[in-house]
């Protein structure tokens, strides 16, 4: 019985650390993504839905937009991604809601997101293979965007030290 004692003991010595670790590796309990997922939340009126399993996204939810998912993964690639999927032209009003979200997160000028993001998804409608990608300073951007089985768009603005 003492035996057995011992090696509960020792594998919950030896796990303790890896439990310790696992904790630490989750990017949405960092201090950084806590306080983006809190402005993006103020920009645009969001509520938290859920994080993903792997620890690095939050999903939100917006008005307006169908799925919104603030990626933390580590600071070169933190972004957000802004989806609609009810045609390949969102209204003015998503347009302007996925440019304060991506404020939140790159700290870019409102004006620079809106047209670079609008320039994105134009430049996907037009291309063969409905993406496209831009970099402006401190943001690149990357999209799809088509008018096939009903169309949609999927916009993803990251920090970007350029």
């Amino acid at each position: 019985m003492m035996v057995f004692l011992r090696i509960y003991a020792l594998v919950g010595i030896l796990l303790c650390p890896i439990a310790v670790l696992a904790a630490e590796e989750r990017a949405v309990d960092t201090a950084e993504c806590k306080e983006i997922t809190a402005r993006v939340i103020e920009a645009i009126d969001a509520k938290f839905d859920h994080f993903s399993p792997g620890g690095t996204g939050v999903f939100l939810k917006a008005s307006g937009i169908n799925e919104l998912v603030l990626s933390c993964t580590s600071r070169q690639t933190t972004g957000i991604s802004v989806v609609w999927d009810q045609s390949g032209f969102p209204p003015n009003a998503w347009f302007k809601k996925a440019s304060r979200a991506a404020k939140a997160v790159t700290v870019v000028e409102l004006g620079r997101l809106e047209e670079a993001i609008r320039r994105c998804h134009h430049a996907a409608l037009k291309h063969k293979s409905e993406l496209s990608d831009m970099e402006i300073p401190n943001a690149k951007i990357d999209c799809q965007a088509f008018t096939r089985n009903g169309g949609g768009v999927n916009v993803g603005i990251y920090k970007s030290d350029r």
